[in-house]
């Protein structure tokens, strides 16, 4: 059970350490270099093209924080024990994810890692991000699967609604009298009245 908690809070911090990674790496760039030709031609000479597909990595995001949070609440609900609070040495995934990131990307699009990487303005300043925006991510996360518990544990004490169908009265059947064959017009056992031409 321990393992299944840890892996809901996952699905709400991950998603949101990735968006941090990616906005201190794009913040980065755009403060390095003001303009938009000389940071294209950077990006593009550092092996960074995957920026278009951003938007998409994303939404991915954004879809999974959205079924962590359904999952916390479906949680709450429940009434499971809160999750045990994560490492706060996570905080430092993002930058070592960042290092390696930055290595990656100039060994795909070039073949080699230069050892002066380290020394960019550009890697620097994305680097000291990374540990302002894993920590907000990281609060953002908790906030986030904290107010799901809470619905989730509201709607369980809320008392749940009967909605009864209700059933359908029996037909009453009332019993005709029968008239009597005199009443009728005619006798019981009588043959019937010839109409007169």
């Amino acid at each position: 059970m321990l393992g299944m908690r840890q892996r809901l809070a996952w699905l709400s911090t991950a998603p949101l350490m990735f968006a941090g990674l990616i906005a201190g790496h794009q913040l980065a760039y755009r403060l390095v270099y003001s303009s938009a030709h000389a940071r294209e031609d950077a990006l593009a000479r550092s092996g960074h093209a995957y920026f278009g597909y951003v938007p998409l990595a994303l939404t991915v995001s954004l879809g999974v924080l959205l079924g962590g949070l359904i999952l916390q609440t479906a949680a709450g609900l429940r009434g499971e024990a809160r999750r045990p609070m994560a490492s706060p040495l996570i905080v430092l995934l993002p930058p070592i994810a960042f290092v390696v990131q930055e290595f990656t990307e100039r060994l795909i699009h070039t073949g080699q890692v230069p050892w002066s990487v380290v020394l960019q303005p550009a890697f620097l300043l994305g680097l000291a991000f990374q540990l302002p925006f894993a920590l907000a991510a990281l609060l953002i996360a908790w906030a986030l699967d904290s107010a799901a518990r809470a619905v989730g544990r509201a709607l369980r004490d809320q008392p749940v609604p009967e909605f009864r169908i209700p059933a359908p009265e029996p037909a009453r059947v009332v019993a005709v009298p029968r008239t009597a064959g005199l009443a009728r017009g005619y006798g019981e056992r009588a043959p019937p009245f010839a109409r007169r031409p």
